[in-house]
């Protein structure tokens, strides 16, 4: 029978559990059952978690691991950690070290990276000793593996398995610094303890003196693909990296061909698909070290190392991989799945310095991007997997319960959240067509339509060299459309109903064609307003009001776009008239585009004969480039477009507006936004909603872009008398 109670995902018949519970062994003899325990029950009140040793094996290396489990309390501080106001956080390790060492000891390189992974005795801060947490995945469901843990029989996933025996190799863990392994230290048949243990895993992983995040077993050469890493992130620090790009253009053999094969499988590796990993890894923070084989690497370092794949080697780099793949005959040729690549940079390498700095937690819809697209067995996971990142608060409405169903789950979580922060921003996540059936205003974390590179807040595509990135710069890119106006809310029919307050402000009148997956469009979904006359004024206004609403009014570093955006309508309506433009200019990422350009290419297409009043839209457009055109701008138009319309389709308003309203990129023509769905601000949300009646109540399609109502323009008008205050109940 296959478990829903996870923390990770397993099957009862493979958890750490004695199987059958009677079973034990003395020294040789499996046979023999022996009165010993292998839980003791943990002491909530003295945060008692159980820690692993592993015994050394002095004859033959193929017998089953042998270990000892004990529980230990992370209350039980030695004198002097406790004098020294720290908390057990990754970022008071280095602070500790000084504290106990030399200032001229503490600040050695040398040693600050020997002690990184294990303490040095002295450096203990618990009277029992001190420990390291395991980040990793289970692997293959049925290739279980026995261990021997306190003389008990013990099942064990392979993955798991050779982990431990490269550990026992080199004789780690086997003393008084210790191993904390999810799967053997939570006692997995009391689920009582399971949900209670998950409460503590933010405790847990950003207690550890060190996280390791084991990706698995040498193979296919993953050492060459650290090894490439470790190059990257060395020539970035050494300020060469532009020159080794260049050389890279040049030749693709430049960093050799092996380490670019060995990269693409260590990044297509199940560990960086796996959803409890983010948790463990951001809680680690600068404590974690990657480990493949005997293969290790700085966490840091081997984010800096993904990051300048990310923003100076993101075109090369495919020229790399296929010029590496044609030279080998052992090889199916294939492309870059960049899917960990994104995950490693946009979310574990950002969430986990900002963790290390100030141990924030994380808010709605910076926690459901990389929940969506992560893989669990038990979709409740979505959500629990993750309650070591949230606010307390919000944790402390969300206790695990693996008996609910998991619309009840995602339902709960996004009332948490909006009880919480006092904000109903969680809305803009909602709408009906998940498959779990929660109410249209909780987001579904299943959902699969979810598109994560669509958000303002996300930095532009861009190359470095036109869009540096400034880490300490926080820009303010939330619309204002209720104006902070004050809001009040409730929940009836046991939480599935949600009362707030608003005003309808508009419908959809016209549509642009949708997205049928993420790489074509269906022209004959296009709708076309039978009447519409701009509001915004004559052609120059509306083509002002055009461009701010293609790039959502929001560009680099936050900023609201401004008359040179503008260039938008000079941007080539295809690669074959825009390539040659740009290699003219040596726009080196616009030349680079080929392969991108074709969410603008078809834009255009579709939407050339969509009337705009008096005009088409292709009336506004030209496919020459300026002569002094900027780079920069161009870039930066063209990029920030590519957000705007991801999951989201152009619309014209029965009133004369321009915006973009919610696609469902992977649902059938009739699980769509409509014409006539209403446009609607609601008091304490910082964009419009798209609202569907339904008899007397409203389902939420998602949130939507109108330009002229961004910014708090109907909350002025509201005031004025020129709309009418309503109750809405969302279901």
């Amino acid at each position: 029978m296959t478990s829903t109670l996870g923390p990770k995902d397993f099957s009862i018949s493979s958890w750490s559990s004695p199987r059958p519970q009677s079973e034990g062994v003395s020294g040789n003899d499996q046979s023999t059952v022996l009165p010993t325990v292998l839980y003791h029950s943990l002491m909530d009140a003295q945060r008692q978690i159980r820690l692993l040793q592993i015994l050394p094996e002095t004859e033959d290396q193929t017998r089953p691991l042998r270990c000892r489990l004990q529980n230990f309390s992370l209350d039980d501080l030695n004198s002097s950690f406790q004098n020294t106001n720290l908390d057990l956080g990754s970022s008071a390790r280095q602070q500790w070290a000084a504290f106990r060492m030399s200032e001229q000891l503490a600040s050695l390189e040398a040693l600050r990276r020997t002690h990184s992974t294990r303490p040095a005795v002295e450096l203990y801060r618990f009277v029992w000793g001190d420990f390291a947490a395991l980040s990793y995945v289970w692997g293959d469901t049925a290739d279980d593996r026995t261990i021997i843990v306190n003389d008990r029989i013990v099942y064990i996933r392979a993955n798991l398995d050779v982990a431990l025996r490269a550990f026992r190799d080199k004789c780690e863990f086997g003393d008084r610094f210790m191993l904390w392994v999810d799967a053997i230290c939570i006692n997995q048949d009391d689920l009582d303890e399971r949900s209670r243990q998950i409460k503590m895993m933010r405790d847990i992983y950003a207690s550890a003196w060190s996280v390791v995040a084991w990706l698995g077993p040498e193979s296919h050469h993953s050492d060459s693909a650290i090894q490439l890493i470790q190059d990257f992130a060395n020539f970035k620090a050494e300020g060469c990296i532009d020159q080794i790009a260049s050389s890279l253009e040049a030749n693709p053999q430049f960093c050799g061909t092996m380490p670019w094969i060995a990269l693409q499988d260590l990044m297509d590796r199940p560990y960086f698909f796996r959803l409890w990993i983010i948790q463990e890894v951001i809680m680690g923070s600068e404590s974690t070290w990657v480990r493949c084989g005997k293969a290790v690497i700085e966490w840091t370092k081997f984010c800096a190392g993904i990051a300048v794949l990310q923003e100076h080697l993101w075109l090369v780099k495919d020229r790399c991989l296929q010029t590496a793949l044609s030279t080998g005959r052992n090889y199916v040729q294939r492309a870059w799945r960049t899917g960990s690549l994104h995950l490693v940079y946009q979310d574990l390498s950002v969430l986990s310095k900002r963790e290390a700095k100030d141990r924030s937690a994380f808010g709605f819809e910076r926690l459901l991007d990389p929940a969506n697209s992560s893989d669990c067995t038990d979709k409740r996971d979505k959500v629990y997997a993750l309650l070591g990142l949230v606010h307390p608060s919000v944790a402390h409405h969300l206790l695990p319960n693996y008996t609910l169903p998991e619309w009840k789950v995602y339902r709960d979580a996004a009332r948490a959240f909006i009880e919480v922060d006092n904000s109903l921003d969680a809305l803009r996540e909602g709408n009906p067509w998940g498959s779990e059936l929660c109410p249209s205003w909780a987001a579904d974390w299943s959902w699969p339509g979810r598109i994560r590179w669509s958000r303002t807040g996300q930095k532009v595509w861009g190359p470095v060299y036109l869009f540096p990135q400034n880490e300490d710069c926080v820009y303010d890119t939330q619309y204002q459309a209720s104006a902070r106006l004050e809001h009040s809310v409730s929940f009836h029919d046991d939480g599935s109903l949600l009362c707030c307050n608003g005003i309808v402000v508009d419908s959809v009148s016209g549509l642009s064609a949708r997205n049928k997956g993420y790489f074509s469009w269906s022209q004959e979904t296009i709708v076309r307003p039978s009447r519409w006359q701009s509001t915004y004024g004559g052609f120059d206004d509306t083509a002002k009001a055009l461009y701010r609403t293609l790039v959502c009014d929001r560009v680099a570093y936050g900023r609201r776009s401004g008359p040179q955006h503008a260039a938008i309508f000079h941007l080539p309506s295809n690669f074959f008239l825009g390539g040659p433009q740009f290699r003219a200019r040596k726009w080196v990422f616009l030349a680079g585009q080929e392969g991108y350009y074709f969410r603008w290419a078809q834009f255009r297409t579709n939407m050339r004969g969509f009337p705009l009043g008096e005009h088409l839209f292709d009336d506004f457009f030209s496919d020459q480039i300026p002569e002094n055109a900027s780079e920069f701008v161009f870039t930066e138009a063209y990029s920030c477009f590519d957000r705007s319309c991801k999951k989201r389709r152009f619309i014209t308003t029965t009133n004369g507006y321009m915006g973009w309203a919610p696609d469902n990129i992977y649902g059938s023509d009739d699980e769509q936004t409509r014409q006539g769905d209403l446009i609607a601000i609601i008091f304490g949300c910082s964009t419009p909603l798209v609202l569907r009646p339904r008899g007397d109540h409203y389902q939420v399609l998602g949130e939507a872009y109108v330009q002229g109502f961004m910014d708090g323009e109907a909350i002025t008008a509201l005031k004025e008398g020129k709309y009418a205050r309503q109750e809405f109940l969302l279901c």
